[in-house]
């Protein structure tokens, strides 16, 4: 449902311009010509953005964007202002308006605001359902590989059987694995985590197994292994991949027969954990390389789950940032930056080679080192401001909240403004490439008929 917006505006000529385009694109409007007007509303009506103008003929509007701010916190404002009054614009800003707009401006520079600013609504609101539906888990995504990704991460936790995560790297691996053990009859004992990848090989042993008092020089005293101390757990194994041959025959057999002997030990102990994996690895190529052992990886890999990278989770980035926004500013004890919806659009054409791993330590530097409060394109890397659509191709992330017209409007709007942007803004040529005419895409343009 589209959330309705008040329009505060005393000049009936651009009031009626502007209602008229707010209505033509879709959106339900309500329209005040004076502060006290525009209050009544704001007391009888909820509101999801106000467009409000800064120089009322009964009071000041900067006093309004208080009012409306105490009253309808959870709404967004955009400031008009006349060329004089920018001073006021940017102090609207600091009082907490989102944007503002610099009169005269043409319809379709407020509509594409209004679009940027409600995609940015619609993914807070999106990201405050999801914790919703599913409190049980840190792995923040509603795209349609994650989730069913989750719903098998939910079928299969009760379950004992082992389960092998793939995955590249910085794609969440440890999550599931940690999602895995929360959900499943043994959320009461430990998890135990192991890096194999980090264990020197001459050590591996040592570590998985535990060790008696003189086992080696060194061993002063008995030391329980990863094993060991994952009885009536889940021993989570990182980086399987790089486990030696050698090695995996020891784990194997105490996979089958569920007891160890501890390195430089004689008595047999008994273990009882549920094995979880994982690798960035191709375990195929592990096997026929020789690398991974074929009755090992049966064993391990009961449960085959993949992980997909984030360039091929739609809709994710935004969600994913908002996330990390909050939990950082939690974590540090500040108040959370916003992404302005410019920044928004550039992170969600950003490829993220190293998936959700890179994305929150983009995040985390820009929560420090933004001046302000709010995410501006200027303030991301250059690699990211840099990200572009290719050209003679166009992505739109539509959310199915909306109905099919808006959606088809919405896809329109940037398609078109694509091929526009690839000719220069040649208006002439652009039409010729869309098979329309210059007065045909000029009244798309000017009439709004292609917005959100």
């Amino acid at each position: 449902m589209r959330s309705r917006i008040l329009l505060v505006e005393d000049d009936p000529l651009y009031a009626g311009m502007l209602f008229e385009a707010l209505e033509r694109a879709g959106h339900p409007v309500a329209h005040a010509g004076t502060v006290a007007e525009a209050v009544e509303l704001l007391e009888r009506e909820a509101f999801g953005v106000a467009l409000l103008d800064v120089r009322l003929p009964d009071g000041d509007g900067l006093a309004l964007l208080r009012t409306l701010l105490e009253l309808q916190p959870g709404c967004s404002a955009l400031v008009m202002t006349g060329h004089a009054s920018v001073e006021s614009a940017v102090e609207a800003m600091k009082i907490g308006a989102q944007d503002y707009l610099p009169k005269p401006f043409p319809t379709e520079v407020i509509l594409l605001k209004l679009e940027r600013l409600l995609r940015t609504r619609e993914v807070e609101e999106e990201l405050r359902e999801l914790r919703a539906r599913a409190p049980d888990t840190e792995f923040v995504g509603q795209s349609p590989k994650v989730r069913r990704l989750l719903a098998t991460v939910r079928t299969v936790a009760p379950k004992d059987a082992n389960v092998l995560i793939q995955g590249e790297s910085g794609t969440g691996k440890e999550l599931v694995a940690e999602m895995l053990h929360r959900l499943s009859p043994r959320a009461g004992g430990p998890l135990v985590r192991v890096n194999c990848g980090a264990i020197p090989a001459s050590l591996l042993e040592a570590e998985l197994f535990g060790h008696e008092r003189g086992a080696f020089t060194g061993a002063d005293r008995r030391r329980k292994g990863m094993l060991e101390q994952a009885h009536g757990g889940t021993l989570f194994l990182d980086e399987v991949g790089e486990i030696p041959p050698a090695m995996q025959v020891k784990l194997l057999r105490a996979l089958q027969e569920r007891r160890i002997r501890r390195v430089g030990g004689e008595a047999e102990i008994e273990v009882d954990f549920r094995l979880v994996t994982a690798t960035n690895r191709d375990v195929a190529d592990l096997v026929r390389q020789g690398e991974m052992r074929e009755d090992f990886f049966f064993r391990i890999a009961v449960i085959p789950l993949e992980v997909p990278p984030l360039r091929d989770r739609p809709g994710d980035v935004p969600l994913l940032a908002q996330h990390f926004i909050e939990r950082l500013s939690r974590a540090h004890g500040t108040e959370p930056v916003r992404l302005s919806p410019e920044a928004l659009e550039l992170l969600e054409r950003y490829p993220w080679p190293g998936n959700v791993r890179e994305l929150e330590n983009v995040i985390e530097r820009l929560q420090v080192l933004t001046p302000g409060d709010t995410i501006t394109p200027r303030h991301l890397p250059p690699e990211i401001r840099r990200t572009r659509p290719a050209e003679g191709m166009v992505y739109e992330v539509v959310s199915t909240r909306l109905t099919l017209r808006e959606a088809v409007q919405r896809f329109e709007r940037r398609f078109i403004g694509q091929v526009l942007a690839e000719e220069g803004g040649n208006r002439t040529a652009a039409a010729a490439r869309l098979g329309i005419s210059r007065k045909n895409l000029w009244e798309k343009l000017s009439a709004a008929v292609t917005e959100r």
